[in-house]
């Protein structure tokens, strides 16, 4: 028996059931489980008949979403929209995270499946799948098609083992707790005939020779905090899609003793700071992470700050990070 992903609510389950039309809505700033989880619902929809809209503000940086941004439109048309639309938010756990899709759908019934351990209840009692222990929302689609009765098919498994896969950082921020479970589910894709072999190198073969010389930069100018526990990167304005930047985190987390990588990103008017840390560390960088006004996951978040130059960034992580480790540092020394 599952432990790690829980009954959906028959409420939840009877409004998708009921439904005629449905918008599918995930968070701005797409990363693979939000474009990933949204292709997936649609396909169970599409089972039941039921006429479906893919939303999502954009933008497709991520070189491995990008190929569907074409699905996706901005906002929903308004012939669309009467009595019978549901609409389905997907990887959110504010309703700010929707973006702008969602402003003309602020009134219309709704359900919220997401893995946020961070965020406020938005919908009506019943009407959320919400599993903070789920490493992605793709995983919990899968639970509500399973739910359904509805059986997987061989492009439902490849969207679902895709959002897993990004979301995991193909299984490098999965947790003992999570493993079980998750990866039963994920053997029945590869059933199916997916290939995480192939899969893993369509989305990380190609890269630039001036992208690698980028994130080497990076890497090298990076700073080690905390006695060397936390690694700070830099980029400036220029711009740096999410595929690199995850090399970045990827090769930096690699280094001796460190837990923890924090990436700053001077966007102008702001500064985007990105969190991972390693599972084994105990810290919880969501929780720094939603203290400013961001989310994710204990293992992975982020947040946008402004009003605030690089410096002053600095020294409010460093603040909060010194506070968080204070507990941990001793037993990461020896």
């Amino acid at each position: 028996m599952e432990n790690l992903f829980p009954q959906c609510d028959e409420r939840l389950l009877n409004a998708i059931k009921g439904a005629r039309k449905a918008a599918i809505i995930a968070h701005r700033n797409p990363d693979g489980d939000a474009i990933y989880s949204s292709l997936a619902m649609r396909e169970v929809l599409s089972y039941f008949g039921i006429e479906s809209a893919l939303l999502n503000e954009g933008k497709f940086d991520r070189s491995d979403i990008k190929a569907y941004e074409s699905l996706f439109n901005d906002e929903i048309e308004e012939s669309f929209i009467d009595d019978s639309l549901l609409v389905i938010i997907l990887d959110c756990s504010t309703p700010d995270r929707p973006g702008k899709p969602f402003e003309k759908l602020i009134n219309a019934k709704r359900i919220v499946i997401d893995h946020h351990s961070s965020g406020i209840p938005f919908t009506d009692e019943g009407m959320s799948y919400i599993v903070p222990d789920s490493p992605s929302t793709t995983l919990l689609v899968d639970k509500v098609r399973e739910s359904l009765g509805v059986p997987l098919t061989k492009k439902m498994a490849d969207y679902l083992y895709r959002g897993f896969a990004t979301d995991t950082g193909f299984y490098h921020f999965l947790s003992e707790k999570q493993a079980p479970d998750s990866l039963r589910r994920v053997a029945s894709f590869t059933d199916l005939g997916i290939s995480p072999y192939d899969i893993y190198d369509e989305m990380h073969d190609g890269m630039k020779l001036e992208d690698l010389k980028m994130i080497a930069s990076i890497i090298e100018h990076a700073e080690e905090m905390l006695d060397g526990l936390v690694l700070f990167a830099y980029q400036s304005s220029d711009a740096m899609n999410q595929k690199l930047s995850d090399g970045v985190y990827a090769s930096l987390l690699t280094a001796e003793n460190v837990i923890a990588v924090v990436f700053f990103k001077d966007k102008g008017d702001a500064i985007e700071i990105g969190f991972r840390a390693k599972n084994r560390s105990g810290l919880d960088v969501g929780a720094i992470a939603s203290s400013l006004g961001g989310g994710g996951h204990k293992c992975a978040a982020g947040a946008t700050v402004k009003a605030i130059n690089i410096t002053e960034a600095k020294h409010l992580i460093l603040t909060k990070l010194e506070s968080a480790i204070s507990d941990l540092r001793q037993v990461f020394k020896n």
